[in-house]
């Protein structure tokens, strides 16, 4: 249940007209936000928020925000984690296979590779694969599982 912007803490409201009056971003996303997450992470991390969005959509930067529970901290990491927009996770792992893994970039063409396989037994620990099921295409997005600091 929504706040009113009357009962929230005057940094929070201050901040609110600063973004709708500098960047004309909406109050109602805004509060959203807060209501996904706590005004102290409205302040510290929703700009980035709002340039993910923009950058990336809406859909997936929530999703994946929803991935991490919510912890907004994360998206802070997103483009770090974010590998790549590849249709399914079976073409992340192709491309792994063929561009990033020395011992399996030079497979001869007449060996047959289990792309699914590979997924699901190797990369699947090491990323994670988020979807979107909204108007636009938006599957296969593969995100690392961590950060290495």
């Amino acid at each position: 249940m929504r706040k009113p912007t009357g009962q929230m803490q005057e940094d929070t409201q201050e901040l609110l007209d600063h973004f709708n009056s500098h960047y004309n971003w909406e109050y109602n996303d805004m509060c959203r936000f807060i209501d996904n997450h706590t005004e102290e992470e409205f302040q510290e991390y929703y700009e980035t928020y709002n340039r993910l969005c923009d950058d990336y959509g809406t859909e997936l930067v929530d999703n994946f925000g929803l991935y991490f529970d919510l912890e907004a901290s994360y998206y802070e990491k997103f483009e770090d984690m974010y590998e790549g927009e590849y249709g399914h996770s079976t073409d992340f792992a192709e491309y792994w296979c063929n561009e990033v893994n020395e011992s399996t970039k030079n497979l001869p063409e007449w060996l047959t590779v289990d792309y699914q396989n590979i997924w699901e037994t190797k990369l699947s620990k090491d990323y994670i694969e988020i979807d979107c099921d909204g108007y636009e295409y938006t599957y296969g997005h593969i995100f690392k599982r961590e950060v290495k600091q």
